[in-house]
């Protein structure tokens, strides 16, 4: 689970800004909300980001996917960019940003540093927390002189020194270590570990324009499970729908893409010549079954998903996500969480959300004010705010930095401005 996340220099964060899933002294909905990883330390389960648009809610999000996309992102060469972005506005631009991330594998602490610009990682950091004191798993610092990465291991590690050479010649300047990790035969069993739980429970931001459906799809063929939780699930959007089914169709390639297919060194040698051998194309359509009662008669209707409602396919696109978090005990965050959807809905995907939950944990923004009014969803620790300034830098609060009664109601203080970070409109 994670604990905190700190953020520098990145996009409209200007100065280093502290996001935290640990649970305040407030006792309310603890069991519903709070996990005590180990003792003492009790972890959120879920928290959400109000603040006007362009304020930064997307970007803390952004922060925790180039998080996700550097650690597993190998470039083609020694001289790709980053993909980092610092904040634009002022002389900051030219220094180096930081991230710093605290989580607990099972019951383990971590910290993960890394501190880069965009062509340079300048340091990178793992440490585990063995007893109260951390001890270095590695510690990688860039070599202005000789423009080279030195990876130094902690003690603990049994790592050889023709292993240590094999990672520090594929750690480019522009390199994670993981990433480079990944490229040679060895097995560390903290790396091994750490890399897993960033691959299997540190799942990629869900943007609110981007589709789905194609994910739930693989994910509820494969998965007997999935799907009939996703079935249940998207019942609540479309109560009609009585079942998820995939149809396959074949389709003749068409003669330019056989020109295409002929020439082509983009795609791998197997699948050109099955295309160009059968001339056909194989693919699957997500159908649902609709249940209808006409004259005290019970009719089923298939329908093609391009025939469903927005709304109803995203929150289709939403079950298997959702499902592969809670099974996973992993974390999600999700942009824009009511996007297309009904307020209710979201309020179902929350509750489930929290009834499920274990350890996963879940991460939103949105701009529903109206679930400041649910007092079951809400803890005061549990909501934050994004705020810009006048030189263009975000600051990110939470509710619980204000001394405001948990009896009040949060909805008609925020739509007063008493915590700020709602849009300036002017007369």
């Amino acid at each position: 689970m994670i604990l905190e996340f700190k953020i520098r220099n990145f996009l409209s964060f200007k100065d280093e800004t502290t996001f935290s899933f640990e649970a305040t002294s407030d006792s309310t909905l603890e069991d519903y909300y709070v996990t005590e990883v180990v003792p003492g330390v009790r972890i959120l389960k879920m928290a959400m980001v109000y603040g006007a648009n362009a304020s930064g809610k997307s970007n803390l999000l952004e922060a925790f996917g180039f998080i996700d996309h550097f650690i597993g992102d190998i470039p083609r060469d020694k001289d790709e960019e980053t993909g980092f972005v610092p904040f634009k506005f002022d002389d900051t631009k030219d220094k180096p940003g930081g991230f710093e991330l605290t989580f607990y594998i099972e019951s383990l602490k971590h910290k993960y540093y890394l501190e880069l610009d965009s062509n340079i990682i300048h340091r990178e950091k793992l440490v585990f927390y063995p007893g109260t004191q951390p001890a270095v798993i590695f510690d990688r610092r860039f070599n202005s002189e000789d423009q080279t990465s030195v990876i130094e291991y902690g003690s603990k590690l049994k790592i050889s020194d023709q292993a240590k050479e094999a990672v520090q010649l594929k750690t480019l300047k522009n390199t994670s270590v993981f990433a480079a990790y990944k490229q040679v035969n060895l097995s560390i069993k903290e790396i091994d570990v750490t890399l897993r739980w960033f691959n299997d429970q540190f799942f990629e931001p869900i943007d609110p324009y981007i589709s789905l459906t194609e994910y739930s799809d693989k994910q509820i063929k494969t998965n007997d499970k999935i799907r009939q939780l996703a079935l249940e699930f998207i019942k609540k959007a479309d109560f009609n729908i009585s079942n998820i089914l995939f149809e396959e169709e074949v389709k003749p390639v068409p003669e330019d893409m056989i020109k295409f297919l002929e020439v082509s060194t983009s795609i791998p040698e197997k699948e050109k010549v099955e295309l160009l051998k059968d001339r056909q194309l194989r693919f699957d359509n997500t159908i649902f079954e609709h249940k209808v009662i006409r004259n005290e008669k019970v009719e089923y209707f298939r329908l093609h998903e391009n025939f469903q409602s927005k709304g109803t396919m995203r929150f289709y696109g939403l079950s298997a996500p959702f499902f592969k978090t809670i099974e996973n005990n992993a974390f999600l965050s999700i942009d824009e969480i009511g996007s297309a959807l009904h307020p209710l809905l979201v309020m179902h995907f929350l509750r489930e959300f929290l009834n499920r939950s274990t350890q996963a944990q879940l991460l939103f923004t949105t701009h529903n004010i109206s679930l400041l009014m649910e007092k079951e969803l809400l803890r005061k620790d549990a909501i934050w705010f994004t705020e810009k300034g006048a030189d263009g830098a975000t600051s990110l609060f939470s509710l619980s930095d204000f001394n405001i009664r948990k009896e009040l109601s949060f909805y008609n203080a925020y739509k007063q401005g008493k915590f700020g970070a709602i849009p300036k409109l002017e007369d």
